[in-house]
This record gives C-alpha cells, structure tokens and sequence, in this order.
C-alpha cells in the first residue's frame, strides 16, 4: 500500500525536476582546487630545479677552484 502511494505522488508532478541546488562557491571550489594543485605541484617542481642548479653552479665554481691547488 505505502509503495503504491510514493508511486502515484510521484506522478503528480511529472513536469518537476530532480535537481539539486549546488552553491555557486562550492562549485567554484570543486573547479579551482585540481588547478590550484596543480599549480602547487608544478611551482614546488620548478622550485626544486632551481635549487639543484644552484647547487651545481656552487659545485662547479668550487670544482674550478680546486683544479690550481691540485696541479701545483
């Protein structure tokens, strides 16, 4: 009885829809948080090849300078 209910009140209002009501900042939200990770991602990646040029000019320019102390 109770199924046969939901059924019929179910088609009173065929014209209805079922949407739902998402909050515009929540879909801003699910749009910008992949690209802000991604660009977190992409800064950290290119943060950290800087560092390991640096840190391949310091050794080179101490390369260089240990090359006169070494022949002499």
């Amino acid at each position: 009885m109770i199924y046969l209910q939901l059924a019929v009140q179910a088609q009173v209002h065929p014209n209805k829809q079922n949407d739902i009501a998402i909050n515009p900042l929540t879909g801003y939200l699910i749009i910008s948080l992949p690209l802000i990770v991604l660009l977190a991602i992409t800064g950290y990646r290119k943060c950290q090849a800087q560092i390991v040029r640096r840190r391949i000019t310091k050794l080179e320019k101490l390369w260089r300078l240990n090359i006169p102390e070494k022949t002499s």
